[in-house]
This record gives C-alpha cells, structure tokens and sequence, in this order.
C-alpha cells in the first residue's frame, strides 16, 4: 500500500474555519468521487499549531492506494478535473507517494 501525502496553505483572505468546513463537507466527497475506483482511505488533517519558527500551513491530506500505479493515475484525474470551490483558497502544494510500513 502507498500513500499519496499533500501538505497546502490557505490563500491570504480565506476564512479558515469557513474554509475547513467547505472542505469536509464539499471537497472530500468530489475527491472520493473524482479518485474512484483506486482511491482506498482519505484521511484530512488541519495544522492547529506549528511549534517553533517557520511558515505555517494549513493543512494536510493523505490518501492511500494499492500501489504507486493506482496512485498516480487517481491524482491525474483529480488534477485535470475542475477545481472546486476549496482548491481555489488553497495553495503552496507539496506532494509526494510513500510507501508506509508500520514499524511498532
């Protein structure tokens, strides 16, 4: 299993609680719908703080697949999809596929 990790910042001028609402609500069903049938489990998560110095974003997502081929087939499709109402207030993306193996 791999795992597909994006990290992004919310556009200055964006709500964020409006906007962490609009992601669950409306952006993670296009994405299990646009990413369908490979996309395996989704999980959200949004930064409440960042120790220390350095830039802050808001949050991060990661979806898990059978495998590197499944992944970025679905990323494909969701990328030259439409962007949805929260893809337009987000930004900064960093993306990487990682194989995950469960140490403990």
């Amino acid at each position: 299993m791999v795992k597909l990790i994006t990290t992004f910042r919310l556009k200055t001028g964006f709500d964020p609680d409006e906007s962490y609402q609009l992601w669950i609500n409306k952006h993670v069903p296009y994405v299990k719908k646009a990413m369908s049938p490979e996309l395996k489990e989704y999980i959200v998560g949004r930064v409440l703080h960042t120790p220390g110095k350095g830039e802050e974003f808001f949050g991060t997502a990661q979806l898990y697949f059978d495998g590197v081929e499944d992944a970025k087939r679905a990323l494909n499709k969701l990328l030259t999809g439409p962007e949805d109402e929260f893809m337009k207030r987000i930004t900064d993306f960093r993306r990487v596929v990682i194989e995950e193996r469960d140490v403990m």
